[in-house]
């Protein structure tokens, strides 16, 4: 099986690479259980439509500072319970593709300081093998 991934512009010192929507249904329907996809929209958003193993992480904007500031690890932006829990247990080990409303036009030059762009970095930073989800 050959990923398509498409490298792209460095976002600070890590180089960042995104997924195809195709890859992605590619991977749901054979790898399900390797693979954690995070959706970084508006609560209001996730709950009206979202992939169907998706974590949302809404961040309030306190902790968007602080998570810009490096003092927030990534865990701790999802709240206790089941979510939490995976994450916790699979973030090591699982490829993570996060995924927003913006993801089309997303430009690491530009929107370095997104809710996706941040969790992108830190993710990075924190040893996570992370991507984005290339919107259509």
């Amino acid at each position: 099986m050959l990923d398509k991934l498409k490298p792209v512009v460095q976002l600070d010192s890590v180089m960042a690479i995104s997924k195809t929507a195709g890859w992605l249904r590619e991977q749901l329907e054979t790898r399900r259980d390797a693979l954690l996809v995070m959706d970084c929209r508006a609560q209001e958003l996730y709950e009206s439509a979202h992939v169907e193993t998706a974590i949302n992480v809404a961040i309030p904007s306190l902790m968007l500072r602080r998570l810009k500031k490096g003092n927030l690890p990534v865990r701790s932006l999802l709240s206790d319970g089941e979510d939490r829990e995976r994450f916790v247990r699979r973030c090591k080990t699982d490829t993570i593709v996060l995924y927003d409303e913006y993801s089309r036009e997303w430009n690491e030059n530009v929107d370095g300081g997104s809710v996706l762009g941040l969790l992108l970095r830190r993710m990075k930073d924190e040893g996570y093998k992370a991507f984005y989800l290339e919107g259509k």
